[in-house]
């Protein structure tokens, strides 16, 4: 048992022992605990300052609106700068925002154009430093533990998720601090964050006579991910579960405040528990993520996820959507770190800025999305929204199953191609197919029709 153990243990945090990776993962675990913390804080603010749903969803608008304008294009800033000055006059752009709508609350200033604009302002500095972060994570760690170095990034999101409702919550109830203080302190966490960058080393940037016009390399990510099915699938799911699964965020505040008799600013308490589940499940994801259970793991993690939107529809108080939040925080996180990591493993290295700049498209458009939702259950009322969404998220879960057998059946889950690599053939599948791609290993079963999708070995 102790062998088995310690084994888990080294494979779950085997990349924290790169010490250029521990320092950036560092920082931006607190880069992480600031952006989660605003989700929670302008939710409240925004429904406190309008009383409805609609003013919850545009602020996410602005949020979504910049992501989505600009995102592809930090994905090809990130395959063509340093990543250091990227990632650090980005993230003093967060900070200053942060700030500045901290002073406006406390000065009794604020109001939902404010709000709206200065969160569009973090939107615009996210869609340059996400793809430039991920991006970075590939070269500071060798290809065999990129699947365990992004499983972990995603760790430390959870980890945040973890201290930021709680953090959020009992900030805002305070008199002493209130919106307005802890935006401020939001903005302060920061200063941790840029003195991590400067510990890392500045990264090459790609010589002038590799580069083509924006334009040009913009398209080609879009060709690139459009010509891998694997990818493409893995994007797309990872969108709709994204879209679908920061639902019930937006509808929180009514929720509690029409449903449950409580008060909005205990959106930290049911968020903290969310989380907490969360994280218990991505520490196990984290060391499987280069095993054969990736895949279902994933499939599963949406199923979860689905079934927890249908419980906290029907749910009659507030004890049972606590309960109802140990399925949709693993569902949730669980599935967006097995799909990052897989995404990561299936491309190559040139393109990783623009891959992953495209999956945060996910959360630009589940911005978006925010204001219709908002005004759909304006409409139609939070629990029927929320139970829409359950169904939604099922329907996508099954829809991809039924298109990775597909795959594995047509022998696409091929290797990778990149502009530096000749295309690999396509496999014909056998009963028994085993291919190992860059980092990635598939098994098909023909008789049974079941496929699964791993990392690394395939062990």
């Amino acid at each position: 048992m102790a062998v088995m153990l310690s084994r888990w243990f080294n494979n779950t945090f085997e990349a924290l022992a790169v010490s250029q990776y521990r320092t950036l993962w560092f920082g931006s675990l607190f880069a992480t605990l600031a952006f989660m913390m605003s989700f929670t804080v302008q939710a409240v603010v925004a429904f406190q300052l309008e009383g409805n749903n609609a003013a919850v969803g545009l602020v996410q608008l602005g949020l979504g609106l910049s992501m989505l304008l600009l995102g592809p294009f930090g994905g090809v800033i990130a395959d063509r700068a340093s990543k250091k000055p990227l990632v650090f006059v980005g993230q003093l752009v967060v900070a200053g925002s942060l700030v500045a709508t901290g002073f406006l609350l406390v000065a009794g200033q604020m109001n939902i154009l404010w709000l709206t604009l200065l969160t569009a302002v973090m939107g615009l500095s996210f869609a340059f430093v996400g793809p430039a972060r991920q991006a970075w994570v590939g070269e500071l760690v060798e290809p065999r533990l990129l699947p365990n170095a992004v499983a972990l990034s995603q760790l430390s999101m959870n980890i945040s998720r973890v201290v930021a409702p709680f953090l959020a919550g009992a900030m805002l109830g305070s008199a002493a601090i209130g919106a307005g203080g802890t935006y401020i302190f939001m903005g302060s966490l920061f200063l941790i964050v840029l003195v991590s960058i400067k510990f890392l080393p500045r990264t090459k940037s790609r010589p002038k006579s590799e580069r083509r016009a924006v334009r040009t390399e913009l398209f080609a990510g879009f060709q690139y991910v459009a010509s891998h099915k694997t990818i493409r699938l893995l994007m797309v799911m990872f969108a709709a579960v994204v879209v679908l699964g920061f639902t019930f965020q937006v509808l929180l505040p009514a929720l509690l405040e029409r449903h449950f008799d409580r008060e909005p600013t205990d959106i930290g308490l049911i968020l903290t528990v969310n989380a907490v589940a969360a994280l218990a499940v991505a520490v196990m994801l984290a060391g499987i993520v280069a095993s054969k259970w990736a895949l279902p793991a994933m499939l599963g993690a949406g199923v979860l996820l689905g079934g927890g939107f249908l419980a906290l529809s029907v749910v009659p108080s507030f004890e049972l959507a606590l309960v109802t939040m140990l399925l949709v925080g693993p569902g949730l996180s669980g599935f967006m770190l097995v799909n990052n990591a897989l995404i990561m493993a299936n491309t190559a290295p040139e393109y990783f800025g623009r891959v992953m700049s495209l999956t945060m498209l996910a959360f630009g458009l589940s911005s978006v999305f925010a204001l219709p939702i908002g005004l759909l259950a304006d409409q139609v009322g939070e629990r029927e929204t929320l139970a829409l969404a359950g169904l939604a998220v099922l329907g996508v879960v099954a829809l991809g199953a039924v298109a990775f057998i597909s795959l594995a059946r047509e022998g696409a889950l091929s290797r990778p191609r990149s502009v530096s690599q000749p295309a690999v053939p396509r496999i014909a599948v056998r009963p028994l197919d085993i291919t190992r791609p860059h980092g990635v290993a598939i098994m098909a079963d023909q008789k049974r029709g079941a496929t699964i999708l791993a990392l690394g070995s395939g062990d």
